[in-house]
């Protein structure tokens, strides 16, 4: 695998130089889970005390979140600090520049949303407007921190919240649903010798795969409205033993106004007459961010580009329950998260970081009209 090296960059005093500064930084600090998560967020916490703004870490012990507020009434820009593992194969290095692109694992999921964040409020705080910050480090497995901070006043209270996950800085209308669940099937042990003495569980999680075979292989196939895909199975522990125990974990996504129940009842529809159990493990029903608000319709018009669906999960249900002003729109292309050679265009950091800066002064003058 290539080296860690950080691409010189000449002229530091341009938004662009400064945008590209932050995000090599924030990659070249690995923040999968099995990293230390707090080292990513110090620097981030670091940054924003240097700025000006009032600086909280919680959860310190597991998934730490981060909260930073400068002033009352303003803007709520969120993101999460984590990313996938680097994995292998990469052809370029960690946080290398190559033209208009910026490689690194979260350079597009989404370490470059997270540095335009941080470019954003030492801006904002610079000229007195009002802004906080939140950013999550399990937003590629479970999500707590992003169900810890909807119970927060800071997320409840603020007049609008973007999200900056990879949009390639087009504003999100819908995005899918996510269900992800175990199929677990019991059987009971024997010598595979004599296979008659004892029950198969992996023969049983073959029946009920089969009954929902055509829904896995059309996801892979095509683009639906609904995805189904087997992303792990465990079975048996030894070669020459009947299993007992087999274990499926199923991703679903599906699309508004779908929900988990109705994906639930049809799985369990399908697979009438198979002994097996059905467990939840994740639950985030789809989300649909409100066009007509005033908000959306000032960056709709901003941007100059149509809204998008994104088949991706973010934090945004968890937000949604507690305050309706929620978007996403943040730089990078969706379909380079989690690969190998991920990048992000700087142009779209660039262009990121003017619509954040113009959703936050909109927003404030919102507010003090209000008053």
């Amino acid at each position: 695998m290539a080296q860690f090296c950080l691409t010189a960059i000449s002229g530091g005093d341009s938004l662009r130089d400064d945008l590209v500064k932050t995000l090599q930084e924030l990659i070249l600090i690995e923040s999968d889970l099995h990293s230390n998560l707090l080292n990513v967020v110090q620097y981030v916490a670091d940054r924003l005390s240097s700025a000006g703004m009032d600086v909280s870490i919680l959860n310190s012990d597991t998934f730490p979140v981060l909260t930073a507020s400068y002033g009352k009434g303003g803007i709520l820009l969120s993101g999460h600090l984590d990313t996938v593992p680097i994995g292998s194969g990469w052809s370029r290095d960690q946080a290398a520049v190559d033209g208009n692109r910026v490689y690194g694992r979260g350079s597009a999921d989404m370490k470059g949303g997270c540095a335009v964040i941080i470019e954003c409020a030492e801006y904002l705080v610079s000229k007195k407007i009002p802004v906080s910050i939140c950013f999550t480090t399990d937003e590629e497995e479970q999500m707590y921190g992003a169900a810890l901070l909807a119970d927060s006043e800071l997320v409840k209270n603020a007049p609008a919240i973007i999200i900056c996950e990879p949009t390639s800085v087009k504003l999100v209308h819908t995005e899918k649903g996510f269900f992800r669940f175990n199929i677990v099937t019991n059987g009971t042990s024997a010598h595979a010798s004599q296979p008659w003495l004892g029950r198969d569980a992996i023969l049983k999680m073959h029946y009920c795969i089969d009954r929902l075979l055509d829904l896995v292989e059309a996801s892979s196939q095509k683009k639906t409205g609904m995805s189904m895909c087997i992303t792990t199975i465990h079975g048996g522990d030894k070669n020459n033993v009947v299993t007992d125990i087999c274990t499926v974990v199923m991703d679903v996504r599906y699309q508004p106004p779908t929900t988990h129940h109705d994906v639930q009842d049809l799985i369990v529809n399908r697979l009438r007459g198979e002994s097996y159990e059905l467990t939840s493990e994740l639950i985030l029903d789809a989300f649909e961010s409100d066009l007509s608000d005033p908000l959306a319709e000032e960056l709709i018009k901003f941007l100059n580009s149509d809204v998008v669906d994104m088949p991706y999960v973010t934090e945004a249900p968890y937000f949604a329950n507690v305050n309706p002003h929620v978007f996403i729109c943040g730089p990078g292309d969706a379909q380079l998260a989690h690969v190998v050679d991920e990048f992000v265009e700087i142009e779209e950091l660039e262009a990121a970081y003017n619509m954040l800066i113009h959703a936050a002064e909109f927003t404030s003058r919102q507010t003090k009209d209000k008053k």
